[in-house]
């Protein structure tokens, strides 16, 4: 425990795969140059950040922390042998290896680990898509209590969605859901921005205001060709270091990491 408290960042985003993890991922990877960073995956249901950075453990870094603090027994010492360093200043807390695990993940522990992380530096967090109490008779919590519970305990929201229309739809109803459930600051980041799709950037801006003012605005370009070479290399972009997706979210990393 260095005794460090770094910020809480949760990306969050609709459902349709519109990047959280690739941007998760890329912030994580940017930000540990400058800082220690714990990047924990709490997505219930597509968990893939351990595949994204080529981590083939079967052995799920969430789900062993979970454990440990469902007895109480997760402390620092603890945490550390739960976590994987992948290289540098990076760590990562690797996520449920099947969706079907999330009833392993009690109430509180993803707070614990949240807790935890933020004594080993900034955290940033993939969440799934869903803020829906989904909670029944039977349990004390429901699948999307990890999400729910990450951005209870977050410092900073990025809400990514993807730039088609379809995508835009879903960005706008999750800013919504997003700031119904909290007050926290929500930086919007549209992905997969490309000429083909005829409108600009300033389109899309009015399009998000119109539903809600979020703490900035940030668009991504398309970048397959460097994303297929991270994806199948098991390396962040950071790492392959010449991506434009680098250069369009070195605003945000300033914005959501300043003391």
């Amino acid at each position: 425990d260095s005794g460090v408290r770094g910020p809480v960042v949760v990306v969050h985003g609709p459902n349709g795969a519109p990047g959280r993890t690739l941007i998760a991922v890329t912030l994580a990877a940017m930000r540990a140059r400058q800082s220690p960073t714990v990047l924990v995956d709490v997505d219930p249901q597509a968990g893939s950040v351990a595949q994204t950075l080529g981590v083939l453990d079967e052995v799920s870094g969430l789900l062993a922390a979970a454990r440990l603090a469902n007895t109480g027994g997760l402390d620092p010492e603890a945490f550390a042998g739960c976590r994987r360093r992948i290289n540098g200043q990076l760590y990562v807390l690797t996520g449920l290896p099947r969706a079907d695990r999330w009833m392993e993940i009690r109430p509180g522990a993803v707070a614990r680990i949240i807790e935890l992380s933020r004594c080993v530096g900034d955290v940033v967090i993939d969440s799934g898509f869903s803020l829906e109490d989904d909670t029944d008779l039977a349990r004390a919590s429901g699948r999307n209590q990890a999400t729910i519970d990450a951005i209870a305990n977050a410092d900073r929201i990025v809400l990514v969605g993807s730039a088609e229309p379809v995508g835009l739809s879903r960005l706008t109803r999750s800013l919504v859901s997003v700031n119904e459930a909290t007050s926290l600051p929500v930086h919007v980041v549209v992905n997969r921005m490309r000429d083909s799709l005829g409108w600009r950037q300033r389109d899309i801006q009015d399009l998000i205001l119109t539903y809600a003012e979020p703490a900035s605005i940030d668009f991504v370009p398309l970048d397959l060709n460097n994303v297929d070479k991270s994806l199948v290399s098991g390396q962040s972009l950071v790492e392959l270091g010449n991506s434009s997706i680098i250069k369009a979210l070195e605003p945000l990393v300033t914005r959501i990491f300043r003391d």
